[in-house]
This record gives structure tokens, C-alpha cells and sequence, in this order.
């Protein structure tokens, strides 16, 4: 029959629950640093755990953690004003 007919129900179960974990933490976690929500999110919904290990990578190496002196979210360096709070960065 069908490839997918043979998987278990309990087993897309437990896919779709590390799914919808890894999704709502990347969200929750993008939204702490100020990056685009929600399409990390929507991101972390498509596949586990190489999606994780990708957005782990992007924020915390590639786009290094800048916060802000005033209101302590996370800010690109080439920003001169925070979007957050309109203190003048530098």
C-alpha cells in the first residue's frame, strides 16, 4: 500500500509533538533576541532537530547578541538607534 500507512499513529503522535516543541521554543527564543519570530518559528516547524541546529547557528555565531545599554534587547551592530527603545547606539 502506502509507505505512510504503515507508520504507527502513535508514532506521528511523537513527531508532531517534537515538531510543535522545537517550533514554539525557536519562536519564544527569537522573539527574546529580537529576530523575525515568526519565521523562525515557522522554520523550526518544517523539520528536527537540523532546523534547531541551523537557527542555533545563525543567531549565536553568525549574527552575534548586541543588547542594547538601555533596554537590553538584542540589536544588529550596524543599527545606530535601537529599534526597541530609540536609544542612539555607539
Amino acid at each position: 500500500m502506502n509507505e505512510f500507512s504503515e507508520i504507527p499513529i502513535y508514532l506521528w503522535v511523537v513527531i508532531i509533538c517534537i515538531l510543535l516543541t522545537q517550533g514554539c521554543w525557536i519562536f519564544w527564543d527569537a522573539s527574546k533576541r529580537g529576530e523575525n519570530k515568526w519565521l523562525w518559528g515557522l522554520f523550526g516547524l518544517l523539520n528536527a532537530p537540523s532546523n534547531l541546529i541551523i537557527y542555533l547557528i545563525v543567531t549565536r555565531v553568525i549574527l552575534k547578541p548586541n543588547p542594547c545599554k538601555v533596554c537590553s534587547k538584542n540589536i544588529r551592530k550596524s543599527y545606530k538607534y535601537c529599534p526597541y527603545c530609540g536609544e542612539k547606539v555607539g
